[in-house]
């Protein structure tokens, strides 16, 4: 019995040991796999997310809604009317570039291309003090628009084809045939801009009427017509074709550029135009009764 004992005791020893190696080695593995893990900041900090993340934040914060336009109510008038602020100033878009050092280095250019920058009547000359890389990042531009400057840019934005704009807004008044005529020359010429916005000097484009903006459609379909079919050395097609339309809300009058039509014959293109046509047509028949 003592023997038998003795033999049947054995295993039981040796399993006890392998029980005990195998819950050191499980201690050790969990031991060594909360070692790699990746350890949770708990200090997380606006400097610690991911670079992308950073941008994106910056990018939100820096989005100016109906900049350099203000509100203002009409008696009698149910909804507000926005017009050019004369108080507005870029650079207070520009701050976030004097929080610190690291903001300045990675948010600089992207402050640059979120802002609407604005040129004064006769300042256009500013332009041409700044650099290259700079005028690059500007994306939306407001401009006091002056026949005899405009006249001068032959097919960029004041004459500078490193700049390609988002968005080009003037301020203009439209009271002369003169004032019109240059802007038709303009659209048609102009290249690297995305969307022009017309809005009137004063208290919005209802300060000028939107009749204005009709007749100055008008003046647009005429010129193409002529350009294509009936000028000397016709076809002469625009750079881009605009596609337009009227913002009561923002009392602005918005041009988006597209690829120019294809040349055509002049009974294709009459049927193509017919539907601006008759909108011409029947806005100055409204206005005049």
């Amino acid at each position: 019995m003592h023997g038998l004992a003795l033999r049947l005791g054995a295993p039981r020893s040796r399993q006890l040991g392998r029980c005990s190696s195998l819950k050191s080695a499980n201690q050790a593995c969990r031991l060594t796999a909360y070692q790699t893990m990746p350890q949770v900041n708990e200090k997380t900090t606006f400097f610690t997310l991911p670079t992308e993340l950073r941008l994106e934040i910056a990018a939100y914060a820096l989005e100016q809604p109906d900049a350099g336009l203000t509100r203002q109510h009409r008696p009698g008038e149910k909804r507000d009317h926005f017009r050019v602020d004369s108080k507005y100033k870029p650079s207070n878009n520009l701050a976030i570039r004097l929080v610190c050092r690291q903001f300045n280095a990675e948010f600089f250019r992207l402050a640059i291309q979120k802002t609407l920058f604005v040129l004064p009547k006769d300042s256009t000359w500013v332009i041409h003090q700044q650099s290259d890389a700079l005028l690059r990042d500007v994306k939306k531009l407001r401009v006091h628009y002056n026949p005899g400057d405009t006249k001068r840019w032959e097919m960029f934005p004041l004459n500078k084809p490193c700049m390609h704009l988002d968005q080009l807004e003037l301020v203009i008044m439209l009271e002369d045939s003169k004032s019109r005529k240059a802007l038709v020359d303009l659209f048609r010429r102009l290249q690297n801009v995305k969307e022009i916005r017309l809005l009137a000097q004063g208290s919005g484009l209802a300060s000028w009427g939107s009749h204005e903006f009709v007749r100055l459609l008008g003046e647009v379909l005429k010129e193409d017509h002529y350009q294509r079919y009936d000028a000397p050395n016709a076809p002469n097609l625009e750079h881009s074709w605009w596609d337009w339309s009227y913002s009561d809300d923002l009392g602005q009058a918005i041009f988006v550029a597209q690829q120019p039509k294809p040349i055509m014959l002049e009974e294709d293109y009459m049927l193509l135009m017919k539907p601006n046509v008759d909108y011409v047509i029947e806005c100055m028949v409204s206005y005049s009764t």
